[in-house]
């Protein structure tokens, strides 16, 4: 499968990232469905391919540099005080994802740039419908940046805000 990340983005022309990710057998539950728990890791592994930055020595090894880096730590990544937390997320599943060997696309943009908090938006999608007609689920995370020691928020830098711009777009729109 090939794991490369998609995007047309540009600062003037603000684009979503397609990511692959993987369906795993484990990721089916008892109705041969993915569940919804494991819908919740394949837009965490989407996230951190779009945004959180190998190690230097990863990067030597084949990893893939992220389209649009935050300037925050985590495991094997570059030393900062900056984490991010999980703020909230929502998830509507529109239609039942059963296993699926070529994996799915995850379709996310930032709907929102705060202060210190980013909004990504997400359509779970497949290779037979690049256009997302009918996506498989719609979501949304609220992540907050914040110092790693107190927990307390930091404001994202004017630097990271200018380059997370290319990955703007519309906020989605939820049933209620």
């Amino acid at each position: 499968m090939q794991f490369s990340i998609t995007t047309d983005a540009t600062p003037e022309h603000p684009a979503p990232l397609d990511v692959p990710v993987p369906v795993r057998w484990t990721d089916l539950d008892a109705y041969g469905h993915v569940n919804n728990a494991a819908m919740v890791r394949l837009l965490e592994e989407a996230r951190i391919a779009a945004f959180w930055r190998p190690a230097p020595d990863q990067l030597a090894l084949g990893a893939q540099r992220p389209p649009a880096a935050l300037p925050v730590s985590g495991a094997g990544t570059e030393d900062t005080d900056i984490a991010t937390v999980i703020a909230s997320q929502r998830i509507e599943y529109v239609r039942q994802l059963g296993h699926r060997r070529d994996g799915v696309v995850v379709r996310l943009w930032l709907s929102r740039i705060g202060g210190a908090s980013l909004t990504a938006d997400y359509l779970v999608l497949t290779r037979d419908d690049p256009e997302g007609r009918a996506p498989y689920a719609r979501a949304r995370t609220v992540m907050v940046l914040v110092d790693a020691e107190t927990g307390s928020p930091v404001r994202l830098e004017q630097e990271a805000r200018e380059s997370l711009r290319a990955f703007t777009g519309e906020p989605l729109t939820f049933r209620d």
